[in-house]
């Protein structure tokens, strides 16, 4: 009986030490995410340079970002906004056009910003345009040039 009583008075004691109230912190992580991923063209490995092109779509370029501060998709080319032939000095010029906007490739390149907080998704194309020129008015040979595209976070 005094086993019971004990039991009994502890079982009363812990229940009046309870609190009236509790809090419960739920917390989730979302890991920053920036990846652009570029699928080209069948023409842009067979480009006919004897005829005028008009903003031929070279690629499409997927951007996916979630920073929260933005992010930025920087375009360099290798020869600066020319064709170079593989083997010799010459140079094709051509323009550049990404999502419909110019590409300044003579210099460094050009940078396309997005400074809002927000999570995207999205498909621009990469169009190229250049005046054709004669195959006697040219040398020989496969005139190439390598563009690279780069994500950041701002």
């Amino acid at each position: 009986m005094k086993h019971l009583l004990i039991l009994a008075t502890l079982a009363f004691s812990s229940t009046t030490f309870a609190s009236t109230s509790g809090t419960l912190l739920l917390q989730g992580i979302v890991a920053k995410k920036l990846s652009i991923t570029v699928s080209p063209e069948t023409a842009s490995a067979a480009l006919d340079l004897t005829t005028s092109q008009t903003n031929l779509k070279v690629a499409s370029v997927n951007e996916k970002s979630n920073s929260k501060s933005g992010y930025s998709v920087t375009i360099s080319s290798s020869n600066h906004g020319n064709l170079k032939r593989a083997d010799g000095p010459e140079v094709f010029a051509y323009t550049m056009k990404y999502g419909g906007s110019a590409v300044n490739l003579a210099a460094a390149g050009s940078s396309f910003s997005h400074t809002e907080a927000i999570s995207v998704n999205v498909d621009k194309d990469l169009a190229i345009s250049y005046t054709g020129a004669t195959a006697e008015s040219m040398v020989e040979g496969t005139y190439t040039d390598t563009l690279t595209l780069n994500i950041s976070a701002i």
